[in-house]
């Protein structure tokens, strides 16, 4: 098991909700992805994508064939003509280990996806109102200072709150802040602002950064021995 950094990520801008759309993923099996997914700021290599999902399922065929199957071998003997190797093969290499890991540590400094994540949000009273609202599913720009409910003239889709939001994402990653991707997800979204701080308590440090206008204002590490990570 790696060492845990705790990350705590505060999003402020004119357009909080289409961040958090843009980074979150529609994964039925991993409840994180659902609210943060790095592939969506920068993409895990389909080639290794493609290993990993081969090696996946030769595991879940290798293990459908029962031991008391009085027609293993004729099926090991199958199953490893299908895949290239031999019979009775436990496990095929996947992307992961054949690249993807030391990919992820360097494109994301991290050899993990974000873990154990929580997000909540809140009005940001340093965000002016918003008079114009448009419609994300078909694109119709509506005034909204008139509007009671928010609804979309064209379409009846919801349109995005008027008032500005502000969100706050806590997250663990494996032994480091995934710096790089927090670095570009600044640079897709110029007209916000991202600031991360971070604590590991194993390794003894910490840190504060903030990304605006696409570019890192600063990036301060510290010393530190707290209960935080680790």
């Amino acid at each position: 098991m790696p060492n845990w950094t705790e990350n705590e990520l505060t999003i402020t801008g004119p357009d909080v909700n289409k961040v958090l759309e843009t980074i979150r993923s529609d994964s039925i099996h991993d409840q994180d992805k659902r609210i943060l997914d790095f592939n969506r700021i920068i993409p895990y290599p389909q080639i290794y994508r493609d290993m990993d999902k081969r090696a996946e399922e030769y595991r879940e065929k290798f293990a459908d064939i029962e031991n008391d199957d009085p027609e293993r071998q004729q099926k090991l003997a199958a199953l490893g003509a299908e895949y290239g190797v031999e019979p009775g093969t436990p496990w095929i290499k996947d992307g992961y280990n054949s690249g993807g890991y030391e990919w992820c540590c360097e494109f994301w400094r991290t050899k993990w996806n974000a873990c154990h994540v929580h997000l909540t949000t809140h009005a940001d009273p340093s965000q002016p109102l918003r008079k114009l609202s448009k419609c994300t599913y078909c694109q119709t720009v509506h005034k909204t200072e008139a509007m009671i409910v928010l609804t979309c003239q064209q379409c009846g889709s919801p349109l995005p709150d008027a008032e500005p939001i502000q969100a706050f994402l806590e997250f663990d990653t494996a032994w480091s802040p995934p710096i790089p991707v927090i670095e570009k997800l600044a640079s897709m979204f110029p007209d916000h602002t991202f600031e991360l701080k971070y604590f590991e308590g194993g390794m003894g440090f910490s840190g504060h950064a903030r990304w605006s206008e696409g570019i890192e204002e600063f990036h301060h590490q510290y010393e530190y021995d707290g209960p935080r990570g680790g």
